[in-house]
């Protein structure tokens, strides 16, 4: 209270109004509209507000039949966090570099927040999965650009593609005129959820059944050209 200079900066430098200033309770900071963009703790003269490492989920190593998965689950009413994904992939990538893996594959979320920039950088590639909808256009647009500012390649394909294949064709054309690698398209059909029900991946699901889509080639061929792209 006795430094109103100090706790203006802090207000001034504040781009999301999350920091106040009262006669009675001095400088305070509402954590529901704080964003952690860390501007007060970097600049504040007076060095009173930190960032003090808090609990949102716990991460597991895990055996499977394809290789060891590392995954995390996040704590009840947790918001995901860059870090958590960014402490996964650092024990993903020690792993593989103990077990001398060829690759190591990366499940990012939807969007372009701080867990799917933590995803993103330092990859090899991105293959940007996406559906023909309005939404997943704009969507796509902003994980490409995205991609491009953190300077790593990206291809493109479309999952349940014939919903709207109008839409499909555009996201197609949209990747040629912006000289994107196109991977292929996925058609919707019930396989694939019947392939999760049984607790397998939908090749192995489909395997001497009839596949009247062509899934299984499908996502074959999508394989195929990311592992030639990535050469």
């Amino acid at each position: 209270p006795g430094q109103p200079d100090v706790a203006t900066k802090c207000i001034d430098l504040c781009r999301f109004g999350a920091i106040s200033l009262s006669t009675v309770s001095g400088c305070a900071i509402d954590e529901d509209s704080c964003e952690g963009c860390g501007v007060c703790v970097r600049f504040c003269p007076a060095q009173a507000v930190d960032f003090p490492e808090r609990r949102c989920g716990e991460w597991y190593i895990s055996d499977t039949r394809f290789g060891t998965l590392v995954h995390a689950v996040l704590d009840t009413r947790a918001e995901n966090s860059g870090k958590l994904v960014t402490m996964v992939r650092q024990n993903a990538k020690r792993i593989a570099e103990e077990q001398k893996a060829d690759f190591i594959l990366v499940d990012g979320s939807p969007g372009i927040g701080c867990p799917v920039i933590a995803s993103v950088t330092g990859a090899d590639a991105v293959i940007i999965v996406t559906e023909p909808t309005q939404s997943g256009q704009h969507d796509l647009e902003r994980v490409a650009s995205m991609a491009r500012h953190f300077d790593v390649p990206f291809y493109v394909c479309v999952n349940k593609a014939d919903i709207n294949l109008t839409l499909s064709q555009a996201t197609e054309q949209w990747c040629s005129r912006n000289s994107i690698p196109f991977l292929g398209t996925i058609p919707w059909a019930r396989e694939v959820t019947s392939a999760q029900i049984a607790g397998l991946n939908v090749i192995e699901y489909l395997e001497g059944k009839k596949d009247e889509h062509n899934i299984a080639g499908k996502i074959s061929g999508i394989w195929e050209k990311i592992c030639q792209l990535s050469q």
